[in-house]
């Protein structure tokens, strides 16, 4: 199976908890096949049938997969036997993630017209979506000179305070080159 990155395991964290503790604890098997018929309704009709053969007890066929459903098979793999590395991959993508904020951020605080636009696209999704606290939101705040998390924290109640606070760390030692 192909190794799986923090960001896939961060950008699938439900299926693959749910299905990891499923394969450890026979009575989480509910959640994991609802997370799944889930999965299944968006289209990801591969990967749901290998993650069902999985937790009938079958062995695992990875043809018609493609490396993104390898990646999260080899995530639940992972997290099957190891609880704690789902955590560790989300905190290893927060913090990737926060580095290329930091960066983009701090090209829009420069003018970049390419990072404002980047920056504005992802607030207006943001508010698209109904989130008018947002991390994005936040971002823009950062580019306008807040540097406060708490502050931060208290404008944007639905931000994600670890991105941010990683992002403001990142951002503080990128200004400091």
């Amino acid at each position: 199976m192909s190794d799986v990155s923090s960001q896939v395991a961060a950008a699938h964290h439900e299926l693959i908890a749910a299905v990891s503790h499923a394969l450890r604890d026979p009575d989480a098997l509910p959640l994991a096949r609802a997370s799944v018929s889930n999965y299944r309704e968006m289209g990801w009709k591969a990967l749901c049938s290998a993650l069902s053969a999985r937790l009938d007890g079958q062995t695992l066929n990875p043809d018609g997969l493609d490396d993104e459903d390898l990646s999260i098979l080899t995530g639940i793999e992972k997290a099957a036997a190891d609880p704690a590395w789902l955590a560790e991959a989300e905190k290893q993508a927060e913090s990737q993630a926060a580095e290329q904020m930091a960066a983009l951020i701090l090209a829009g605080t420069w003018g970049d017209r390419d990072a404002l636009a980047a920056l504005t696209e992802m607030r207006e999704a943001a508010a698209s979506a109904g989130l008018v606290g947002s991390t994005a939101h936040a971002f823009i705040a950062i580019v306008e000179g807040e540097r406060r998390l708490e502050r931060l924290q208290a404008n944007y109640p639905d931000s994600q305070a670890g991105l941010l606070a990683g992002t403001l760390a990142a951002l503080s030692q990128q200004e400091a080159q």
